[in-house]
């Protein structure tokens, strides 16, 4: 069956009261249906070689994240990370004329505003549960940030 033939009976059954069409013909089967709950499509293929098919997949990725984990382990810098407790759009400064609350190379203090995020239309001031210095400014300004996104990195 041809494309546009298919295209010209979806557009038929659509705009007829049938709730449901089946077109059967030389070992080719189309069915069509106004039904609101999906219906699945048999398994045509034996189930041994959908499992093989899968196994072959999962074994190199799960090496591949086995040793992204162990690259990133060994190469994580030394250090403290203030994270984001919310999600929200990250500023770094109160407001666009002013400086940044904290820069790089700048010695902070425990209790010490670092940055804003704002979420539902809130201000959430940020503040540093380390006394340190910044070593790595991790996000930018206006950027969305997820929970747990690290934003500051502090030695």
């Amino acid at each position: 069956m041809e494309f546009e033939n298919i295209k010209e009976l979806v557009s038929l059954v659509d705009q007829s009261s049938l709730k449901e069409f089946e077109y059967v013909k030389d070992g080719t089967s189309l069915r069509l249906s106004k039904n609101t709950t999906p219906s699945f499509a048999k398994e045509t293929m034996p189930t041994e070689a959908a499992t093989e098919t899968i196994t072959m997949q999962t074994t190199p990725v799960a090496e591949q994240e086995t040793s992204e984990v162990v690259e990133r382990a060994s190469t994580a810098p030394e250090g403290k990370v203030v994270t984001s407790p919310i999600v929200g759009v990250v500023y770094l400064q109160p407001n666009p004329d002013s400086d940044y609350y904290v820069s790089e190379g700048e010695e902070i203090v425990e209790g010490q505003v670092v940055c804003l995020i704002e979420a539902m239309k809130i201000m959430n001031e940020i503040k540093s549960e380390y006394n340190g210095k910044i070593v790595e400014v991790l996000v930018e300004n206006e950027e969305v940030v997820e929970y747990n996104q690290p934003l500051f990195r502090i030695v």
